[in-house]
């Protein structure tokens, strides 16, 4: 019984991943490449590096490494010095890269506030609060058994 439960909230996740995948694609982009622009335009003015990204993505260095150079070639996006700390580099885009990420996001951001507006409050505070709960709890028993093996998460 819990194994099912657990396999319909995996599937729900893999539903609005699919949504992602489907509108990167019919934008000749990769998931990973879209998020980039969908983590870029939403910081608004906030510096962000590759290490952030990495982070924000729970992407591996190689894969968002990658990523940068072929957005790079495109002339959407720069690499700039970081001026609060000179040995990293902020990526920056470009009018082009501005442009295209607008034309891009900010419809997926309004889908998005359509999609959570057609859900009534209570239901998506349930939502959050039974997602959370599910991954607190299972950080926590995994954590729990690699401190046995003297790691953690």
């Amino acid at each position: 019984m819990s194994r099912e439960k657990i396999n319909l909230i995996y599937d729900a996740v893999k539903k609005v991943n699919r949504a992602y995948e489907v509108w990167a694609s019919n934008h000749g982009l990769t998931l990973y490449e879209m998020q980039i622009y969908y983590v870029i335009l939403e910081s608004g003015n906030r510096m962000i590096t590759q290490k952030d990204l990495c982070t924000q993505l729970d992407a591996p260095k190689t894969s968002i490494n990658s990523i940068i150079k072929k957005q790079l070639k495109t002339n959407r996006i720069e690499m700039e010095v970081n001026p609060l700390n000179k040995r990293e580099k902020i990526i920056v885009l470009t009018e082009e890269g501005k442009q295209f990420a607008e034309e891009l996001i900010l419809p997926l951001f309004r889908y998005e506030e359509d999609a959570v507006s057609a859900i009534l409050d209570n239901d998506l505070e349930i939502a959050i609060s039974v997602e959370n709960k599910f991954a607190d709890n299972l950080l926590k028993k995994v954590n729990q058994k690699l401190k046995k093996k003297g790691e953690e998460i």
